[in-house]
């Protein structure tokens, strides 16, 4: 089971983090061998400094040379598909080919709010952007835009979030490179359920859980199905918590803290979850 893992959002004291910070956080995951370092995406949503998810990662790129890069996940509707195309390409060639692009339409209406876009148009905005982003990743011209991506880097792959009932999990399989589930409010009833639509659909590409809330000091009990998804308990029942999601074929964990500093998450925890998750095979 591969796993990812975001950055920090400040420093100890609460300042802001340098690229200097940021970079030997990143440097520190990989030795550790986690698999990605992913990246969520808000706009205004929270009561702390947010940040650009891009610009973290290309600090991480800078800092690393061998782990993966990604997004989870990017809100196409808060942005223009050219220049957002052309930033992705940009994180695709700084990172030498480690970038994965997750995208989707957003939730939650403060971020629309703050930029003033009609959140009852999100999905919509993602219907009409996702493949002009993609077309212009693959070389494509659109309109009069075409990016003229550089031959040495590989186009990021683009794995669509989706709810496990909504129409966007028939696109992930059929039309992009995989399928990103969220554990925010989200069970295992409802991971089974869009496994199975997923597969259904013909989905063959690459399956994620993203925003995993994690907390191996926490006291354990068993998690039912009907309860939200996440790795606060101790190490023994999150083995099996992992094992669940292993076994409905996930291939990915994403593991994330809000507003957090790398003093808050440190070595000895990080090193236990990465072991946890090398004892468990996806089963396809």
């Amino acid at each position: 089971m591969r796993i990812g893992i975001n950055l920090p959002f400040k420093q100890a004291n609460g300042d802001a983090p340098t690229a200097q910070y940021l970079m030997q956080r990143a440097r520190r995951l990989e030795e550790i061998g986690y698999d990605g370092i992913w990246m969520g995406d808000t706009v205004g949503r929270w009561n702390f400094t947010g940040v650009d998810s891009l610009q973290w990662l290309e600090a991480a790129a800078a800092g690393t040379e061998r782990i993966e890069l990604g997004t989870a996940v990017m809100q196409v509707p808060l942005r223009r598909p050219v220049e957002f195309a052309n930033a992705l390409m940009t994180l695709a060639a700084l990172s030498g080919g480690r970038f994965s692009a997750g995208l989707g339409s957003g939730s939650l209406p403060a971020d629309f709010e703050a930029v003033g876009v009609d959140h009852a148009a999100r999905f919509r905005l993602l219907r009409e952007g996702a493949p002009v982003i993609r077309a212009l990743l693959n070389g494509e011209t659109v309109g009069t835009a075409c990016l003229h991506p550089w031959p040495n880097v590989a186009k990021p792959p683009i794995l669509i979030a989706a709810w496990h009932n909504g129409p966007w999990l028939k696109r992930a399989a059929q039309e992009y490179d995989g399928w990103i589930a969220s554990a925010f409010n989200t069970n295992l009833q409802a991971f089974r359920q869009g496994m199975q639509r997923y597969r259904d659909f013909g989905g063959q590409g690459r399956t994620m859980i993203a925003t995993i809330g994690v907390n191996l000091s926490a006291e354990s009990k068993a998690l039912k199905d009907d309860e939200r998804y996440n790795l606060v308990c101790g190490p023994a029942e999150a083995l099996e918590r992992i094992h669940k999601v292993a076994d409905l074929g996930f291939d990915d964990l994403l593991v994330a803290r809000l507003n957090y500093s790398s003093e808050d998450w440190p070595d000895d925890e990080l090193i236990q979850l990465r072991e946890l998750t090398r004892m468990v095979q996806t089963v396809k």
